[in-house]
């Protein structure tokens, strides 16, 4: 009996260390489908793995990219935000239940945080006008904010006005005529994946006061990092670089309150507004221990865990996503100008090697999520 004890207060330990160990994870992913025309079907599935093992996946909701020939829900518009492992929040402001698998919210507004049980929207169109809105996720309740006193942005109200090119920067003071602070502020980035509409440049507020933006200019060859100070409607070239056209909306990340990054393409560019430098990277910013050098060869671009090698495939930088202790990437057969997938790869931290996992018609790795 003595025997039996001492061998279970041998085994339990490493039962217990085994279950502590054990870590679900989703990769949720959006899959295009061909439908009929002005429709645009698309489907979620969750890519379910265990300890980064591949344990098959399950179709999570299914909905119409397009509707009367308009964008309806799409997540290939813009930077996706995945909020509380269980909500999605579109590029253009539809809001998806993950976990309840429906849509909370259709319509189309511009996310500025997520707060809490909230998430709080900016809108301005012709049609609706300029108002602030929230969802509250405890209610399932989408409201408009009444209140003409409610500045959820650390800015001033500064706009660009698209209505003719070269766009202007407009600021609206609280009860006071608009200013335009620029005549020219750029030509927007042209080529993106909707042809009708050049998107708003990015733009950054470093205080009250001072923002900077990207001036693309009329050739679309050439970004510009400007810096505008509102009160004496100044303007600073910090930085210039050579562009080609790219389907993505370029993006800034916040590093520090002096370092961001802006997100172009298969490309990023570090700006440091304290040293006012902008420089291409050679290499992705890492997240999660993960990155990828941005040159490629015949045998793609390499990716690193910890800045060791640990692989090289051909994928688009825009299809690559990291989770905790994984990562996965869309891998590409390229012959000649032509690009084909192959479904995913996935990294597998406990095993240390790279899983392959079918995936036909990927249109958007939307991110991980814990089970």
């Amino acid at each position: 009996m003595k025997k039996i004890q001492v061998i279970w207060l041998l085994i339990l330990p490493l039962v217990f260390l085994a279950q502590e160990k054990n870590t679900k994870q989703s990769l949720y992913i959006n899959h295009a489908e061909s439908s009929g025309k002005g429709t645009f079907k698309q489907r979620i599935f969750a890519y379910h793995f265990l300890n980064g093992s591949y344990t098959g996946r399950e179709e999570v909701i299914s909905f119409d990219g397009k509707k009367d020939g308009k964008d309806f829900i799409r997540t290939d518009r813009g930077a996706n935000t995945l909020y509380k492992d269980k909500y999605l929040i579109t590029g253009i402001g539809n809001i998806i239940d993950l976990k309840e698998k429906k849509i909370l919210f259709d319509g189309k507004a511009s996310l500025i945080r997520c707060s809490n049980d909230s998430a709080i929207f900016y809108t301005h169109n012709v049609f609706k006008g300029k108002f602030y809105s929230i969802y509250d996720f405890k209610k399932n309740e989408y409201r408009a904010v009444k209140d003409l006193l409610f500045k959820p942005k650390y800015a001033r109200d500064v706009e660009f006005d698209k209505s003719a090119i070269p766009f202007k920067l407009i600021y609206y003071p609280t009860g006071k005529p608009k200013l335009i602070l620029t005549s020219d502020a750029g030509f927007g980035q042209q080529g993106t994946k909707d042809k009708s509409f050049v998107p708003d440049p990015p733009m950054h507020w470093i205080d009250t006061d001072n923002f900077i933006y990207v001036y693309f200019n009329k050739e679309n060859s050439e970004f510009s990092i400007v810096r505008v100070n509102i009160d004496s409607k100044s303007s600073k070239l910090i930085g210039k670089q050579s562009m080609t056209s790219e389907s993505v909306p370029a993006s800034f990340i916040k590093l520090s309150s002096d370092q961001l990054i802006l997100n172009y393409g298969n490309k990023q560019f570090l700006l440091n507004l304290k040293t006012e430098t902008l420089l291409a990277m050679d290499q992705s910013y890492p997240e999660n221990g993960f990155n990828y050098e941005f040159n490629t060869d015949q045998k793609g671009r390499v990716v690193k865990l910890n800045d060791k090698e640990i692989g090289k495939f051909h994928f688009e930088t825009t299809n690559f996503s990291t989770g905790e202790n994984t990562a996965a990437l869309v891998k590409e057969l390229r012959i000649g100008a032509e690009t084909y997938q192959q479904g995913l790869m996935v990294w597998n931290n406990s095993k240390l090697n790279w899983q392959a996992v079918d995936a036909d018609e990927v249109l958007t790795l939307i991110g991980w999520m814990k089970d």
